[in-house]
């Protein structure tokens, strides 16, 4: 099978745009000592982590906030489970990251961590994570070598808790758009889902304990289904929050657990793959403190329709 880096370089500078001009480029280095890209991008400082059960965004400060985002020794933006219809969920990607079988590079201002094709699901995968300003975006791109249908692929973000409120926008009965605070700190280990669509089946989430099956109480905590695929935690002691942005066309639904230390939040991505045909979803996360809740809304609507506009693009056939 070719190379993911070697088939759609033009895919990956049209999915994660240019540094606009009044951002300056991030600084990024590979750090031996700590095993992981070290990046500074004026903002936000963290570390991407290639090599661990927790790969991802492996820190995450903000210069304002001066508070780690990520729960230690975990991270955000971590691609947990593969799975498909009649094949239980398993934490493939984790494994392979962990046993070292990933490869890594830094290119153009974005870190590439690729993922080999195993005999399970038979794709190879890369990620691609580029800091910048007060965000991450991440790219996601599969590449099958034969078809599978009903895939999803789960990623989650542990936060810290001081974000101990969990916001989405929700839509009503005729549609309308609404914000509302979740209440998804009830139980500890508690697994909460927020679906696409009323009325949709959520297939079965694993756990964070690496069994694969959940030790938790499961429950869908909102009747209304997103409007966006949008969650937002906030810390309401001095308006910082994290704002995930997720793919309008690929996620199949948001989820996550508290854990009392930690509440993950989490999501689905999912396609019926085709062989041959690269499947793309991506992800933004921005760092930012807002002066209240309404200009938290207002301006997550703004960044929200910058994301889309950018990833329409990938939806556009590459020219020749």
């Amino acid at each position: 099978m070719k190379n993911i880096a070697t088939v759609f370089p033009p895919l990956l500078l049209l999915v994660l745009p240019n540094i606009c001009l009044a951002e300056q480029p991030a600084r990024i280095n590979w750090s031996t000592a700590t095993q992981s890209y070290e990046f500074d991008t004026g903002r936000l400082f963290g570390c991407i982590d290639p090599y661990s059960w927790y790969h991802g965004i492996a820190g995450l400060m903000h210069r304002e906030c001066q508070v780690d985002a990520v729960r230690p020794r975990k991270a955000f933006l971590n691609a947990e489970y593969y799975r498909k219809p009649g094949v239980e969920q398993r934490m493939l990607p984790r494994q392979l990251s962990v046993d070292r079988k990933t490869t890594h590079e830094l290119r153009d201002g974005r870190v590439l961590v690729r993922f080999p094709e195993e005999s399970v699901y038979g794709f190879s995968m890369e990620l691609a994570y580029r800091p910048h300003g007060d965000a991450v975006d991440m790219l996601v791109t599969i590449l099958p070598s034969r078809d599978v249908p009903g895939f999803e692929i789960f990623f989650a973000s542990y936060v810290c808790e001081a974000f101990r409120e969990t916001w989405t926008p929700l839509a009503n009965q005729e549609g309308e758009q609404h914000w509302k605070k979740l209440d998804n700190r009830r139980v500890v280990n508690e697994i909460f889902s927020v679906l696409r669509r009323r009325g949709e089946r959520v297939q079965q989430s694993g756990d964070r304990s690496g069994k694969g099956q959940a030790s938790g109480p499961r429950r869908i905590v909102e009747e209304q289904p997103f409007s966006k695929p949008i969650l937002v935690a906030r810390n309401p002691d001095n308006g910082s929050a994290l704002v995930f942005l997720c793919d309008p066309y690929a996620t199949k639904s948001l989820a996550g657990q508290y854990h009392g230390w930690d509440t993950a939040h989490d999501w689905w991505f999912g396609a019926d793959l085709v062989a041959g045909q690269p499947m793309i979803a991506s992800a933004r996360l921005i760092y930012r403190r807002f002066k209240d809740t309404s200009s938290m809304f207002a301006e997550v609507e703004n960044e929200w329709a910058d994301f889309v506009s950018e990833r329409a693009e990938l939806r556009r056939p590459p020219a020749d």
